[in-house]
């Protein structure tokens, strides 16, 4: 199906892209140069030629699921829809970073926009966990600092009109999630440390948090560093409304989850962590209530398990042991520090 679907793109484009693209001059091919698969989705290289210059183009092509081809262009349209909407705030707002929408696609199954070039986040901090020396003139910290910049932008942005937070809420999903980690190992002291200054961090929370669209997916993986901007590259899972904290303890929680690597020391993922706090602005206060929301995300990874098959049980225990490891060095150290106490 997907060679079909972009058979189509390919047509279309060929008769858009002068439209898209008026400062270019005789197009001369649009192609494909290369794919990714993933597992609900492919990801197209394209390029295209016009006489004076190339422009690059990414087209998401969803799978068809249960739902058939129904469900990949529903899945499709929610994308597109977020993705234009974002789009025009940035022209309006001067966001860099959010890349422009080609043509509506979505009865394909697809989304077609222009090509962020740069590397992802996750990349420059593995190179930089692995080769001593990469971040000597503190690359890695800037491309930090760059995003939590580009996140608090992001939220500006989208800012809707604040709301308190549900406090009870939020303990008792954290509690329930502690709950399901019980059984796959974490132990009921690790879970008392956690709860406990969780109900100390919210004590003293501001009556109300930012609001703002929300990405739910903002990790070093999906955070493109670019020459001079800072892009995101998937919206799909974004909210038109939610708390602004939760893209920020998502950025943590996956910063920090590196640690799982033995190559990727806490050192690293310290300095990250404070460079970007300091670009998005997180005040005492605010830190306290992301630390919990970061321990609720990363409770959250380990309950979803690696996403291997059930077959493969050696590597399911594998990972629960390495996360449970994990989740108690990271209680330990974020959920019982004295600040916590004192927020």
């Amino acid at each position: 199906m997907s060679g079909s679907v972009m058979e189509q793109i390919v047509a279309e484009l060929r008769d858009s892209a002068p439209k898209f693209y008026p400062n270019h001059v005789e197009l001369r091919n649009v192609r494909v140069v290369g794919h990714t698969p993933k597992s609900q989705h492919y990801v197209y290289d394209m390029v295209i030629d016009f006489a004076d210059g190339s422009e690059r183009v990414a087209a998401k092509v969803y799978r068809n699921s249960k739902e058939g081809a129904d469900g990949a262009r529903a899945k499709a349209r929610a994308e597109a829809a977020n993705l234009q909407h974002v789009y025009k705030l940035s022209e309006k707002k001067k966001l860099s970073g959010v890349p422009r929408p080609l043509g509506d696609f979505t009865e394909l199954g697809a989304v077609v926009s222009e090509k962020f070039t740069g590397t992802p986040l996750q990349s420059i901090i593995m190179k930089a966990a692995l080769l001593p020396g990469f971040d000597d003139q503190g690359a890695l910290n800037l491309a930090a600092y760059k995003t939590g910049e580009w996140l608090r932008a992001f939220h500006k942005a989208t800012a809707e009109m604040p709301a308190p937070l549900n406090t009870e809420q939020m303990l008792g999903e954290l509690e329930q999630l502690c709950g399901q980690c019980r059984k796959e190992g974490l132990e009921d002291g690790d879970v008392k440390v956690i709860m406990s200054g969780a109900k100390a961090a919210v004590q003293r929370v501001k009556k109300a948090v930012s609001c703002s669209a929300v990405l739910n997916d903002f990790t070093p993986l999906n955070v493109l560093v670019g020459e001079d901007s800072i892009g995101m590259c998937d919206y799909a899972r974004m909210n038109m409304r939610g708390a602004s904290f939760n893209d920020a303890a998502m950025f943590l929680a996956a910063v920090e989850v590196l640690e799982k690597y033995p190559f990727c020391n806490r050192r690293i993922t310290t300095e990250i962590q404070k460079s970007f706090l300091e670009a998005y602005g997180a005040s005492a206060s605010d830190q306290a209530i992301l630390r919990v929301l970061k321990m609720k995300a990363l409770l959250g990874m380990f309950v979803q398990g690696r996403g291997v098959k059930e077959s493969a049980v050696r590597k399911k225990v594998m990972w629960a042991t390495v996360m449970k490891r994990f989740i108690q060095q990271a209680a330990q150290r974020s959920m019982s520090q004295p600040e916590m106490q004192a927020a």
